[in-house]
């Protein structure tokens, strides 16, 4: 539905994307992650026909957006990360005009307008003025202009900057609600909310992407080998000692955050399944007590700076 092949772009000595490539499946919700000038909003602004590219090509449903905007743009709904709000308008006024630019038939005008008020719980708000309204209730407002067309593909650039914590639950169980229905592309710099609504995982650095997939793909691919939290009943520096002992651990060391009972050891890749078992079999002989193993998992703020330092 979105695929991007061999992007390039460059201003003045700045190579801002380098045979940038990846693909957004129908349906999904893609996070596209990238500090401060990594290519985000560059690469967006190609997809959405703002600049044109050096090289390579921005599919939208199935049209170019070099070769076929028009089509491509009928197909595609965007929220730029400063949405272009009419704050003097009315939000029935502004969703109206916004469905008018998009060549929404007039005779469905109304429905369609209706229609997109009510799915982001706009109604109540739809005759106070857009400059009135909280800015949680305005982001809802510029998505809205990013949907009354019923675009088949969405591209939304930092669509929770600047909200507090209740505003980007809200915002987020929002754009969740749009998956399924129509193809997202959405970039953001907080990277639980990345974790928690998108499907798949595009991380840009320095104008390459350098690693994508889901976050269960990134955080095995980016692990040397499984790692555990083991809590015993006693004497933990000497269970410690045991468990460093022992053949395919890489690493061993008490977990202070987690209390005085808690071990964290890693093991190597060709582990065998049974290896965690062995661990808590090892410190049960040892007399050292077992409480609880647990296999932790690398946050996403974790894979992000492994593959962009």
């Amino acid at each position: 539905m979105i695929e991007v092949k061999g992007l390039s772009k460059r201003f003045g000595q700045l190579q801002a994307l380098n045979d940038v490539s990846f693909t957004v499946e129908k349906g999904q919700i893609v996070g596209f992650l990238g500090a401060n000038g990594a290519g985000k909003t560059t690469t967006m602004d190609i997809l959405c026909g703002c600049i044109g590219a050096d090289a390579g090509s921005a599919i939208i449903a199935g049209h170019d957006i070099t070769e076929q905007p028009i089509e491509a743009k009928k197909r595609l709904g965007y929220l730029p990360d400063v949405p272009p709000l009419h704050l003097e308008m009315t939000v029935d006024d502004f969703v109206s005009y916004a469905a008018k630019l998009h060549q929404v038939p007039i005779n469905a005008l109304n429905t369609r307008v209706n229609d997109t008020l009510q799915r982001l719980a706009l109604t109540d708000v739809r005759h106070r003025l857009v400059g009135n309204l909280s800015k949680g209730y305005r982001q809802r407002v510029a998505l809205a202009q990013a949907i009354v067309h019923d675009p088949e593909v969405l591209v939304l650039d930092e669509p929770t900057e600047g909200l507090d914590p209740a505003q980007i639950v809200q915002i987020r169980e929002l754009i969740r609600s749009l998956g399924g229905k129509h193809t997202i592309l959405l970039s953001s710099h907080i990277l639980s909310e990345v974790q928690n609504t998108c499907d798949r995982i595009v991380i840009i650095n320095k104008g390459r992407i350098v690693t994508q997939g889901t976050y269960d793909e990134l955080t095995r691919d980016l692990s040397q080998g499984k790692v555990f939290r083991l809590r015993v009943a006693r004497s933990v520096n000497d269970a410690l000692t045991r468990v460093k002992g022992m053949s395919g651990i890489v690493h061993a060391r008490i977990e202070d955050d987690h209390g005085a009972d808690a071990i964290e050891f890693g093991l190597e890749k060709s582990a065998s399944e049974n290896a965690p078992e062995d661990v808590v079999r090892a410190v049960m002989d040892g007399g050292f007590g077992f409480r609880e193993l647990r296999q932790k998992t690398k946050s996403l703020e974790e894979v992000f700076f492994q593959v962009t330092k």
